[in-house]
């Protein structure tokens, strides 16, 4: 967990290196690593209207309204979250002397930062696919 943390918390102060090495030279380094703000805009609304309409599998629902600065908090969160998941999965992989993070790694990472409830559906969307 420490190291995982630590990378985390790096996160902000990686320096001019990685821009450099960025494939669109014009973009920043927040850009290159910003997700995709038509993705975030999707999953948050849909899930919202799921959620307003009565469950998953409930259809259509009322029209959500999210605020830029609220929109830009889900991207920003989802993020760092899978910054923080990818480096735990890191340090899960290491520890088993290997380089090729596969998705146990990822299953224990998510029991080490404790979101054990992620993993069954995790595991089923992976079967399922």
């Amino acid at each position: 967990k420490p190291k995982a943390a630590a990378a985390a918390a790096d996160e902000g102060s990686k320096g001019k290196d990685k821009a450099a090495a960025a494939p669109v030279a014009a973009m920043t380094e927040a850009e290159v690593e910003e997700l995709p703000k038509a993705i975030v805009r999707r999953l948050v609304k849909d899930k919202l209207a799921r959620a307003a309409s009565g469950g998953e599998g409930a259809e259509g629902g009322a029209e959500v309204i999210v605020n830029k600065d609220a929109m830009a908090a889900f991207a920003e969160s989802a993020r760092i979250f899978i910054h923080y998941l990818s480096a735990t999965a890191n340090d899960v992989c290491k520890d088993g002397k290997r380089q090729t993070i596969n998705a146990e790694d990822v299953f224990k990472a998510l029991d080490e930062i404790e979101f054990p409830e992620f993993v069954e559906p995790l595991r089923t969307a992976i079967i399922s696919s």
